[in-house]
C-alpha cells in the first residue's frame, strides 16, 4: 500500500535557437530532429521510426509524418527529492544538465514542460540558493520557448515553508512546511501573496496550474471546494493582469483534502476509498463552477480512477472501480468553453515514499499505452506525465513520446527502438530482451490487482539471465538522437536496477 504522504541535444542550425544556447551541446547525439524528420510540422510526428520489427536494420527509412492525437504532450518535473547518486536528482541540477534533458524531451516529441515550487521553497526567497533556482528556471523557460516547447508552472495555495528565514530549503522529506487554514485571519492574504509572487515571477509561462492539495488544502472541517475556488479566482484575475494570453488550470489532485477527513490523519487506516470518492465529487463541483469562473480558468484532473493501481486495489479491483472522468464529464468541460488536461502521476516514475521502486530504471510501456488510449476514448487530448528522476527513466520517456504520437504502436517495437538508440547495433537484441523483462516485472505491474494486470510481453529471461545479458550490452557510440547522459552510464544504472528488483522472478 502506498504511503499516505503522497496522493499522490543535438546540433541545430544556428537560426533555430538564440546564439547563447549554441554553446551548450548535448553529451551525445548529433542529428537535428527537424532535419531527421524532413518537413514534419509542429503537430506532426516528432520522432522517426528507426525500425519497428525485431531484427530490422537500423537504416530503415523513416515513416511518413502523422498528426498527433494529443495537443499537449507534457512532462512535469518534481525536483524536491534527493537520491544517490546526487547527479540523478534534479534538485541539484545546473542549467547545462537541464538543457540536455529538455533537448531529449524535444527529440522524444514532448511539447510542454512544467515546474513547481517545492514545499520547503514555498515562501518569499531569502537565500542565494532560492534566487539561483528562480534564475535557472527563467532561463529554462526561455530555452524551452526557443525550441517551441511550452513552459508551465504549478502553484499551490495554503502551503507555507517553515524553514527559518536565511536558512536554505532542502529536500521534501524533511517536512518543513505547514498548511494554513484560509479562514483564519490573515492566512488567505499571506498564502495568496506567496503564490502571486511565483505567478508574477513566471509570468511568461504559457499556462499555470493550481493544485488543490498535497501540497495545499485544509482539513479544518469548515473549509471545502469554495475555499479552493477562492484561490483559483484570485490567481486567475492576477494572471489576466500580468499575462492576458496565459491559461490557469484548476488541478483537482487531492481535492478531497479540502474538507473534514473521515480517515483521520492517515488514509492507510481504511480511508483511501473515501478519499478517492471525494475526489470525484470535488472535481465535479469544480466542473459545475467553471462557467462562473474567470474566462482564463481551465481544468486539470488526476484521473486516478482510470489507471492507478492503488485506486483499483482500494475498490476491490479494476472492474469495481468507478470510471472518472467519464465522456460526459469531459463534454461538460468543453461545453463550458474550457480545456481539460489529464495529470496522471506515478506511471512513468515513482517517488521517494515507495523505497523499493525509488531510484531505479522503470519500464511501463503497456500501462502508459493503456492510459493514453483511455484518455483519447473519453475525449481528453492534453496530458502531463511526471518525471522525478528523469535520467533513469529514459525508456518510459521515449515510450511516452512515441505513444503520444500514436497510441496504437506496439510497445515491444518501441522498446526495441529505444534499445537501438542506446545499444551497439550488435547488442540491440540483448538490450531489447532485457527491457522486455524489466517491463514484465515492473513495480507498477507488481502493485496491480489481478484484474488490472496487463498480459506480459513475450520474454523468456529470468532475473539472473537479465542481469547477465545487461552486463554484456555495449553502448551505442553515436545515438541517432539527443540523449541526456552517456549511454554506457545509463546501461550501468539499468544493471544496478535489475539487481534491486527484489520482487521480480
Amino acid at each position: 500500500m502506498e504511503s499516505s504522504r503522497k496522493m499522490n541535444g543535438r546540433f541545430r542550425p544556428s537560426n533555430c535557437i538564440p546564439a547563447e544556447h549554441c554553446m551548450n551541446q548535448p553529451l551525445t547525439g548529433n542529428i537535428d530532429r527537424r532535419k531527421f524528420l524532413g518537413t514534419a510540422g509542429a503537430t506532426a510526428t516528432c520522432l522517426a521510426v528507426l525500425g519497428t520489427a525485431r531484427g530490422e536494420d537500423a537504416t530503415t527509412p523513416t515513416q511518413p509524418a502523422r498528426q498527433s492525437p494529443f495537443v499537449t504532450r507534457g512532462v512535469y518535473f518534481h525536483d524536491g527529492f534527493t537520491v544517490e547518486p546526487r547527479s540523478h536528482a534534479p534538485l541539484y541540477w545546473d542549467r547545462e544538465t537541464w538543457q540536455r534533458e529538455i533537448r531529449w524531451l524535444d527529440a522524444c516529441g514532448i511539447n510542454a514542460i512544467e515546474f513547481a515550487t517545492m514545499l520547503e521553497f514555498s515562501r518569499l526567497p531569502s537565500t542565494e540558493l532560492e534566487r539561483r533556482k528562480i534564475s535557472d528556471r527563467l532561463h529554462l523557460r526561455d530555452y524551452a520557448h526557443s525550441l517551441g516547447i511550452q513552459f508551465a508552472y504549478q502553484l499551490s495555495n495554503t502551503a507555507v515553508s517553515t524553514v527559518p528565514a536565511g536558512d536554505e530549503p532542502g529536500h521534501q522529506l524533511q517536512d518543513r512546511a505547514v498548511m494554513l487554514c484560509p479562514r483564519q485571519p490573515g492566512n488567505f492574504e499571506k498564502t495568496l501573496g506567496i503564490q502571486k509572487f511565483f505567478l508574477d515571477t513566471y509570468r511568461g509561462a504559457d499556462f499555470f496550474e493550481v493544485m488543490a492539495a498535497d501540497w495545499g488544502g485544509c482539513t479544518c472541517g469548515q473549509c471545502g471546494v469554495p475555499e479552493y475556488l477562492r484561490y483559483i479566482s484570485a490567481l486567475a484575475e492576477r494572471l489576466a493582469e500580468v499575462h492576458p494570453g496565459a491559461r490557469l488550470h484548476a488541478n483537482t489532485w487531492s481535492i478531497s483534502l479540502w474538507g473534514k477527513p473521515t480517515w483521520g490523519s492517515n488514509p492507510d487506516n481504511g480511508g483511501w476509498q473515501d478519499m478517492f470518492e471525494k475526489e470525484i465529487t470535488g472535481s465535479r463541483a469544480v466542473i459545475a463552477a467553471l462557467p462562473s469562473l474567470p474566462a482564463n480558468v481551465h481544468l486539470a484532473l488526476p484521473c486516478h480512477h482510470l489507471y492507478r493501481a492503488l485506486t483499483f486495489k482500494v475498490y476491490g479491483g479494476k472492474t469495481n472501480t468507478p470510471s472518472f472522468p467519464t465522456p460526459e464529464d469531459v463534454q461538460r468541460v468543453h461545453r463550458a468553453g474550457r480545456e481539460i488536461l489529464a495529470w496522471p502521476h506515478f506511471v512513468m516514475d515513482d517517488d521517494a515514499y515507495r523505497a523499493r521502486s525509488w531510484g531505479i530504471v522503470h519500464s511501463e510501456a503497456r500501462y502508459i499505452q493503456a492510459l493514453l488510449r483511455e484518455l483519447r476514448r473519453i475525449g481528453i487530448d492534453r496530458v502531463m506525465g511526471n518525471l522525478y528522476l528523469p535520467l533513469l527513466q529514459l525508456p518510459n520517456t521515449f515510450v511516452y513520446g512515441r505513444l503520444l504520437q500514436d497510441p496504437e504502436r506496439d510497445p515491444a517495437s518501441i522498446l526495441q527502438d529505444f534499445a537501438r538508440l542506446l545499444a551497439h547495433r550488435d547488442d540491440v537484441r540483448k538490450l531489447t530482451d532485457v527491457l522486455l523483462w524489466v517491463e514484465n516485472n515492473s513495480y507498477w505491474q507488481q502493485q496491480m490487482p489481478p484484474d488490472g494486470r496487463l498480459p506480459n510481453l513475450p520474454c523468456k529471461l529470468t532475473q539472473k539471465t537479465a542481469l547477465e545479458l545487461a552486463s554484456e550490452v555495449k553502448a551505442n557510440p553515436n545515438p541517432e538522437m539527443s540523449v541526456p547522459m552517456p549511454a554506457g552510464a545509463w546501461l550501468r544504472d539499468l544493471h544496478r536496477s535489475i539487481d534491486r528488483m527484489s520482487w521480480a522472478v
